[in-house]
């Protein structure tokens, strides 16, 4: 009697000489492939990740970590110090001591207001015909006041007779203390009280209400008069200088043996009274030339 044909099959795949026929097998083949699939893939991503080493080592321009890079500081070099910028300042604030009033008064010429009792006037002119003026005073003794009022300008002949100078802006120290001026304001005498007493006083101030037009004269000719706003002994000498591109020359009408002569020493931008003048007679006329509107 013949078996049925799947009994045969079934035989035939478990006998002995069935090795070959399984080997050969689509299972078999399929699963050959997924390995060698497997280890072609492997084999693949090694030889990504090598060459990422390679190319990551031989490119020096990249970063080597992104937080270290975007949070590292550039290292100090040998001519810098580890300390921080405050630091820093603080030591070149250290190196390079603040100035003393000794060191400003070097800078300024000896004389009245600086190396010997007196006063020291600077004015240079502004564009609105105005001055700015600065006045050392070095007094004999130390007091606790000082009087201010604008200068007399009857002293500089008739044409200043209706002229009203006010000095504003007025700063005032006193032995490196400052000293309040009310509203800054000095249109008429006042005393103004010292917070000690002090020989050496300074004032910074603008004076107006002095500038006159010279006519006739060239157009933009001026003459202004200038005199010391601190009040001091009569007997005290006062040294006086102008400054600026535009000053012409300088007259001491109060001096009758000048009177009408040019009494100033020097090339402009820098002009000096010749003489020193005592403070009952410390009136200027300055000729210089008003800007032209810009």
């Amino acid at each position: 009697m013949l078996e049925p044909t799947s009994t045969r099959q079934r035989v035939s795949r478990l006998a002995p000489g069935g090795g070959a026929a399984l080997g050969n097998s689509p299972l078999v083949r399929r699963s050959r492939a997924a390995g060698l699939r497997r280890a072609l893939g492997l084999v693949l991503i090694g030889g990504l990740c090598a060459a990422a080493v390679t190319f990551y080592q031989e490119s020096p321009e990249l970063p080597r970590s992104g937080p270290e890079a975007t949070t590292s500081t550039p290292l100090p070099t040998a001519s810098s110090s580890a300390q921080s910028p405050s630091a820093s300042s603080s030591t070149s604030a250290a190196k390079q001591p603040a100035r003393t009033s000794a060191e400003s008064e070097a800078k300024l010429p000896k004389g009245p207001g600086t190396t010997e009792p007196g006063i020291l006037l600077m004015a240079s002119p502004l564009s609105d015909g105005s001055f700015d003026i600065a006045e050392m005073v070095f007094l004999p003794v130390a007091t606790s006041s000082i009087r201010l009022a604008p200068p007399k300008l009857t002293l500089a002949g008739s044409r200043f007779a209706k002229s009203k100078p006010v000095a504003t802006q007025v700063q005032v120290s006193a032995a490196d203390q400052p000293v309040m001026v009310p509203d800054g304001r000095v249109s008429r005498s006042m005393d103004i009280t010292l917070l000690e007493p002090a020989k050496r006083i300074e004032l910074r101030y603008n004076l107006r209400g002095i500038t006159l037009r010279s006519v006739p004269s060239p157009a933009g000719r001026a003459l202004t008069a200038i005199g010391p706003l601190a009040g001091v002994p009569k007997s005290l000498p006062v040294a006086m200088m102008v400054t600026g591109s535009t000053v012409l020359n300088i007259e001491c009408p109060a001096i009758r043996h000048v009177q009408g002569q040019a009494c100033s020493t020097g090339r402009p931008p820098r002009l000096h009274v010749k003489p020193k003048l005592p403070w009952s007679n410390a009136v200027i006329v300055v000729q210089f030339n008003l800007p032209r509107p810009q």
